[in-house]
């Protein structure tokens, strides 16, 4: 710019010459030369500052730009160097969570291992008890084969924590014990009341054929000779029926297991509706287990005062309470985690991965821990003393909170109380009468008989 601008005035500055020269030329005057050097001098020296300006402000350009490359490479390299430590720090923070979380579940496992081990080693003791007093192998054969479902229910939960990949194998196997218990319990009964003779049992139902029921007429191709024929050919039907509807439980319910364990392994979404294979195999259990139970119970009411001596209720109770109580209390535990579930939708993926246990895995750790206080309910009610010649009923001998002498002596106070007013009502009305009645005896009679109500009631005082 400077360079064109001087240019600019040279070219101004020499016509400026030139018009002044053409207007003072003269032929008489001498020609004038025109000052070359200095303005080429200017020239330069305009052309030497552009160029150093030019060259400074790219010397400065370049400086400037090394020096921009090398604050991004630096802060490249230290954004990499954060990003490192960001994931460095990640990583640690889920391996002390995953550390935690492995340590719970060992706690977890170590607690339900402990109980397992201890229901096993009490079942075991009360079974050699029975080995140690086999007095009636007949019975006590059929005991054996209870007692063993505290440990299958308390070891099968157990593997499956510790092998989820075998939950579905193992519940068919606790399926299958559950249903074949029944059947023992059955077979127990009619053992204990024909002492290993089934004629004896058929007689002693012979003897209640007024009370028995008619067995289902859809079951007379099984019965021989009909049980119209007489009392014991009715009693025989009846126990047939009954041990036939227990039986049917033993295969159905295996078989109604693999089933369902097959349809989940293959279902791919939600199960259906009412007309899902789910449902059809949920009601076909049910009616299998109806039947089942009205069984044991037709039997169990012909005969309870025949087998009342060894309380066949509490062993029951003792039986069936493992199975209602695990299967209620599956049930509350599954809806109340799918509740909770629902509602940790709409929070955040981390928090809705605070729930390592699923509804199944906690009904696991508490039934191995629910086994042992079955296991010891067993061997209260399943005494080996009790199939011992000469055996007599304790009644109350066991462990009780005894609830029912302290009820009565309860009753007794009260009844006290109750006596006591009467009498002070009665001796009351004596002595109104007495003092409404002057006449009848002296002063010194109504005395005395002030004095005695006062002892009385001071006595009675005393007994309140």
């Amino acid at each position: 710019m400077f360079r064109r601008q001087q240019q600019s005035n040279n070219e101004s500055s020499g016509e400026d010459d030139e018009s002044s020269s053409s207007t003072n030329f003269s032929p008489l005057s001498p020609p004038i030369s025109p000052p070359r050097s200095s303005n080429n001098m200017l020239v330069n020296i305009g052309r030497f500052l552009n160029v150093s300006a030019i060259g400074v402000l790219s010397i400065v350009s370049v400086l400037l730009f090394i020096q921009l490359q090398a604050v991004s490479l630096q802060v490249a390299s230290e954004q990499k160097q954060i990003d490192e430590l960001k994931k460095t720090i990640e990583q640690s923070t889920s391996d002390i969570q995953v550390e935690v979380q492995e340590q719970k579940d060992l706690t977890v496992v170590n607690i339900a291992g402990t109980f397992t081990l201890l229901s096993c080693i009490v079942t075991m003791f009360h079974m050699t008890s029975h080995l140690k007093k086999m007095n009636q192998p007949f019975v006590q054969r059929k005991i054996m084969a209870i007692l063993w479902m505290s440990p299958v229910y308390a070891i099968t939960s157990f593997l499956s924590l510790l092998l989820p990949s075998a939950e579905g194998y193992l519940g068919i196997v606790k399926d299958f014990y559950e249903s074949y218990v029944i059947y023992q319990f059955l077979s127990f009964l009619i053992a204990v009341l024909g002492r290993g003779e089934r004629q004896i049992v058929v007689d002693k139902l012979a003897a209640h054929a007024d009370h028995l029921k008619h067995p289902y007429k859809w079951l007379r191709c099984l019965f021989h000779p009909p049980p119209e024929e007489s009392d014991e050919a009715k009693a025989n039907a009846v126990l047939l029926e009954c041990q036939f509807l227990a039986m049917q439980f033993v295969f159905f319910r295996p078989l109604t297991a693999i089933v369902s364990f097959v349809l989940e392994s293959m279902r791919d979404g939600d199960a259906g509706g009412f007309s899902s294979p789910d449902f059809i195999i949920m009601m076909i259990e049910n009616v299998s287990v109806f039947l089942a139970f009205s069984g044991l119970l037709k039997f169990y009411h012909a005969v309870q005062d025949d087998l009342a001596w060894c309380q066949p209720f509490a062993k029951f109770l003792t039986i069936k309470g493992v199975v209602f109580m695990t299967f209620w209390q599956g049930l509350i535990i599954s809806i109340i985690f799918h509740a909770n579930t629902d509602d940790d939708k709409s929070d955040d993926d981390e928090s809705n991965s605070g729930s390592s246990y699923s509804a199944k895995s906690i009904q696991h750790i508490l039934i191995c821990m629910e086994m042992l206080f079955f296991s010891a309910a067993h061997m209260c009610v399943f005494p080996a003393e009790e199939w011992e010649e000469g055996y007599q009923v304790k009644h109350g001998g066991g462990p009780t909170f005894a609830f029912n002498d302290f009820a009565s002596d309860v009753n007794m106070i009260i009844d006290s109380g109750k006596r006591s007013r009467i009498a002070r009502k009665e001796r009351k009305n004596a002595l109104d009468d007495a003092k409404q009645s002057p006449s009848f005896g002296t002063m010194d009679e109504r005395n005395d008989a002030s004095k005695d109500g006062g002892e009385i009631s001071l006595v009675d005082s005393e007994v309140v």
